[in-house]
């Protein structure tokens, strides 16, 4: 059974990297409109729960307990920070550190699991995660590299060229991992609470709510942005929209054969491998010795963990 939780976990990564990618075409290409943009998004990713909900007879009927809306709407505040900030990220930072440095979010769910759930672990499961913790710091490090104004190549050498990096770039960042970070928590919370039942509900509640936050404001701030983004963003957040929307339906699954302080690593594990491949490869970004490094141990953690 854990099999399937693990080949459940490449799937969202998958997913969650091709989400990704259209959010940094759209914020490379366009760049503005982004409240309207991630509504845009947001309700691509919500049909994707509202549609699945009244095709599956399991889960049709919309039931959705008292009990369930305060944290519902705490979670479609995290939705709308997640969607709007990430995009932000993008728009000034380089694709591979930002989805690099938003695995940070795996420290809130990874220490929930531990902590308040009492799941079970292992040696091994220990391992991982402080491999995958130090994957993150040599993922991170950027070494300093003088500037010789002789030679063109200092330009373009890895630390010297900080793909963007700023001081707005890291608090959009460090926003997104909060969000993202107690998404998963409050997610895992529904689940329990409710015993795997309403988790459509739940979702479809939480983006369904981040996509009016997110309109709302939109039509406020970015007004004069809609005719633009309902013709060039339509696609973009078409695809972002049902890949986050599969991603979480997916998420879901997910938690019935592994516990959360499992999957959060090794989710992360394989999303810092697959964000690096696509950032060298793809981007054509460049990273140090000790980046790479760190990608690797990543690896190495995702092998331990799913011993």
């Amino acid at each position: 059974m854990q099999a399937i939780g693990y080949l459940l976990i490449l799937v969202v990564a998958v997913l969650h990297l091709f989400e990704s990618m259209a959010v940094k075409a759209y914020a490379n290409r366009y760049g503005s409109g982004g409240m309207l943009m991630n509504a845009v998004i947001a309700f691509f990713a919500a049909l994707f729960f509202l549609i699945s909900d009244c095709i599956n007879p399991e889960t049709r009927g919309f039931n959705v307990p008292a009990a369930m809306i305060p944290l519902a709407l705490i979670n479609c505040l995290m939705f709308a920070a997640g969607f709007y900030f990430a995009f932000l990220a993008f728009r000034v930072g380089p694709y591979g550190l930002t989805r690099l440095i938003a695995s940070f979010s795996l420290l809130f769910t990874i220490f929930y699991g531990i902590f308040f759930l009492d799941e079970e672990t292992t040696a091994l499961t220990y391992i991982g995660i402080v491999m995958i913790f130090a994957a993150l710091v040599l993922i991170n490090y950027k070494r300093p590299v003088k500037k010789d104004a002789t030679d063109k190549g200092a330009n373009e050498a890895p630390a010297a060229q900080e793909n963007g990096i700023s001081l707005k770039w890291m608090i959009y960042l460090l926003i997104v991992v909060v969000s993202n970070g107690l998404i998963g928590i409050l997610t895992r919370m529904q689940q329990i609470r409710f015993e795997n039942a309403c988790s459509n509900e739940f979702q479809l509640i939480s983006i369904g709510g981040s996509f009016l936050i997110l309109a709302i404001l939109g039509l406020i701030i970015d007004r004069d942005k809609l005719r633009d983004v309902a013709k060039n963003g339509l696609l973009y957040g078409l695809c972002s929209g049902l890949c986050d929307g599969a991603k979480n339906f997916t998420t879901l699954a997910v938690y019935l054969y592994l516990p959360l302080s499992v999957y959060s690593p090794t989710n992360t594990g394989i999303g810092m491998v697959l964000a690096f491949l696509v950032a060298v490869f793809f981007y054509k970004e460049k990273y140090t010795l000790m980046q790479k490094i760190g990608v690797l141990l990543g690896a190495v953690a995702v092998v331990l963990l799913a011993l």
